[in-house]
């Protein structure tokens, strides 16, 4: 461990974001493991992408415990099968508290970062563009 290091900081980031997510991915519809890991690289700009092997115990978790199913694709010849994620209506339930939990969040911690300074919404897009 490493504190003074950026990439020890965007682990700590990414593994308390990747469940979140992952759900929200999914509340888009049916995905595969390597799908939900490209839709992430866009959404997120490639800044809160985790590995492979960080999405697949998540995956495996959310089949368990009721909140998405699994099949195997088919359509795929000559190749592996894939296996396609989809969201339960628990699932989706989930996904929507977490969206809730975050967004009430999300203020409160970007008022911590800044030091008191409430950051608005054209603030945050302006940051956003300079990517």
């Amino acid at each position: 461990m490493n504190m003074s290091e950026l990439n020890y900081w965007k682990s700590l980031i990414n593994i308390g974001l990747t469940k979140f997510l992952v759900l929200k991915v999914l509340s888009l519809g049916p995905k595969h493991g390597y799908g939900i890991l490209k839709e992430l690289e866009l959404m997120t700009s490639g800044c809160c992408v985790p590995k492979f092997g960080t999405i697949y115990p998540i995956l495996k978790e959310l089949t368990q415990n009721g909140y998405a199913e699994v099949k195997e694709d088919t359509q795929l010849k000559g190749s592996q099968k894939r296996r396609v994620y989809t969201l339960t209506p628990l699932g989706m339930e989930a996904y929507r508290v977490a969206l809730e939990a975050w967004r009430s969040t999300i203020p409160y911690i970007y008022k911590a970062v800044e030091n008191d300074d409430l950051v608005f919404l054209e603030d945050i897009k302006e940051r956003l563009s300079r990517k």
